[in-house]
């Protein structure tokens, strides 16, 4: 697709997006303020007692800020695979499937969610407080830290476009959204050593959320002298794209028109 295009949906989107100023504004700053208000009660326990599981406020928070800012980034600009079930339902995806441009991407554009980026701004809010709490806070700490929130809403796509696909066979999808995405997020927003090995396990190979920030934390605050926890993001989301992608063609041929 060329820039043009992108260009023409992006504004298009934002057009649509703003076109209702106040309920623009008080959308933003809601969604961002439930990220925050989530954080403020794990703060509030954690002034109690102090750490969990050895982890301190500081280090938590670098955690819930990196996978928090990926959802919120991912959700900008993947509304429209977030919420696919409705292309399977309305059989929209018919209409995609002549177009000679990836479904993928078409998918991704349908939809902008620019109100999304309060969460995203919250995030990076409870990010750098976590930095400076945690004595982290420097150039180098940022930009590091702005890599794991792109490989953090990379490996959400990623997760994202595997769930997406079931809908191919299923049509719904919208439960095993809420238990992949949803609770899977939820979980790695906090360290992995708080939960049985099993769910380390599957927040690590199965889900790979786990390794947006649990690792690369681990191995910043001296956790871990294992350099492959700073990179397991990476690595994470290398092994999975192909995964991902496959499944999604695999779906594609296997796709069922509503015929609607």
């Amino acid at each position: 697709m060329s820039a043009k295009v992108f260009k023409a949906l992006f504004i298009a989107s934002l057009k649509k997006e703003i076109e209702y100023r106040f309920n623009f504004v008080f959308d933003t700053i809601t969604s961002g303020l439930a990220v925050f208000s989530d954080f403020l009660i794990i703060a509030v326990i954690m002034f109690r007692f102090k750490s969990m599981a050895g982890w301190s406020l500081g280090e938590v928070a670098l955690i819930y800020s990196i996978v928090e800012a990926g959802w919120g980034l991912f959700r900008t600009f993947g509304e429209g695979l977030h919420r696919f079930q409705e292309f399977t339902l309305s059989g929209r995806f018919d209409v995609l499937l002549i177009r000679p441009i990836s479904t993928i991407t078409q998918v991704m554009l349908q939809r902008f969610q620019f109100r999304r980026l309060g969460i995203l701004a919250q995030a990076i809010a409870v990010g750098i407080f976590g930095a400076v709490f945690t004595g982290l806070a420097s150039p180098g700490f940022f930009l590091l830290y702005t890599c794991l929130v792109l490989l953090s809403a990379l490996l959400t796509f990623e997760i994202s476009l595997i769930l997406a696909a079931i809908a191919f066979w299923t049509v719904r999808n919208e439960d095993i959204v809420v238990l992949g995405v949803y609770s899977m997020r939820t979980a790695s927003s906090y360290p992995l050593t708080i939960y049985t090995n099993f769910v380390k396990q599957a927040l690590t190979f199965i889900i790979p959320l786990g390794t947006a920030a649990f690792y690369p934390v681990s191995y910043l605050t001296g956790k871990t002298n294992s350099t492959l926890a700073l990179f397991s993001p990476m690595i994470s989301f290398i092994l999975f794209l192909p995964i991902s992608i496959g499944l999604w063609k695999l779906g594609e041929k296997h796709y069922s028109s509503t015929g609607t």
